[in-house]
């Protein structure tokens, strides 16, 4: 869906604001097409279908169950009186269905996993090309897919769709650097759903249920298969998105200089309150953050 065509998140969002502003209409294929992406644009170079995008996008659209088609009518899904903007409708979409699972993009979440758990190495110099090689032969062993992850899949995720999604941040020179910030913040109300102060332990079971692609979930072991909750050790990602929220409001980390919590102590937390280790961690704001 994101990995193999001319989709970004802003189409997704447009597409959703026009059928919303605008319910009452019946929306076409053709009248979509013609409104995403206008005749007098210029067709893409190789490709003369000038609705390409359009097409996409729509598709996306639908995979991510956020419009639906009835005979010739295409409408959004969402409630008129849901009040969340179509950039918090989508990011949730994604949360559930893409993040969440590996059945409408098998390599979205599972990449990151990877990405996760090679730490400072997952933020190095590389080629599209070769960081798509290095997956398929240290995750999937070279075995054939039926749509094999590549170079090209590997460029639109994590230029495109990382950043977007709040996982991490692109450097000056292009070096993508995974911190899931705004993915915990957006799931801090079903990783406190039980209580707003939890042991170490606790949270790193509700995390690893809540975030799959995060430390511990099935979806990040499946792609650190050596990786082992005895060491409780956060990965570098992790360790700076928690510490980020600490810093900033959302949760109070807490931790004695013997603490047998779990380490977030590559991100070089500040020595106040904690030194490094949580032995507990407490829900402090539900506020929204900036996405």
């Amino acid at each position: 869906m994101f990995s193999d065509s001319l989709v970004t998140p802003v189409r997704i969002e447009i597409l959703l604001d026009l059928l919303r502003k605008y319910s009452r209409r019946e929306w076409t294929r053709a009248d979509l097409y013609k409104t995403l992406q206008p005749e007098a644009l210029p067709a893409q170079q190789g490709k003369p279908d000038k609705s390409l995008a359009a097409k996409a996008t729509i598709g996306a659209a639908a995979e991510l169950d956020l419009i639906e088609e009835n005979g010739r009518s295409i409408r959004a899904k969402i409630s008129s009186r849901d009040s969340r903007t179509s950039r918090e409708i989508v990011l949730d979409a994604f949360d559930q269905l893409v993040l969440g699972g590996t059945s409408i993009e098998p390599w979205f979440a599972p990449f990151y996993g990877y990405l996760l758990g090679l730490g400072p190495a997952g933020a190095r110099t590389r080629s599209s090309d070769s960081w798509a090689s290095a997956f398929v032969t240290e995750v999937l062993h070279n075995r054939r897919e039926t749509n094999p992850f590549n170079g090209d899949k590997h460029g639109k995720i994590v230029q495109r769709w990382y950043p977007y999604t709040g996982l991490g941040w692109r450097d000056p020179s292009g070096i993508f650097h995974a911190n899931p910030f705004h993915r915990l913040v957006r799931s801090i109300p079903r990783l406190f759903i039980q209580k707003a102060k939890q042991t170490s332990d606790e949270f790193m079971e509700s995390l690893a249920e809540v975030c799959p692609e995060l430390d511990g979930g099935a979806i990040f072991r499946e792609s650190n298969a050596n990786w082992t909750p005895a060491s409780k050790t956060c990965s570098l990602g992790l360790s700076h998105a928690l510490v980020d929220m600490h810093l900033d409001g959302y949760i109070e980390l807490t931790g004695g200089k013997d603490s047998r919590g779990w380490s977030v102590d590559s991100a070089s937390p500040p020595r106040k309150g904690f030194w490094g280790k949580f032995d507990f961690i407490e829900l402090v704001s539900r506020r929204e953050g900036i996405r």
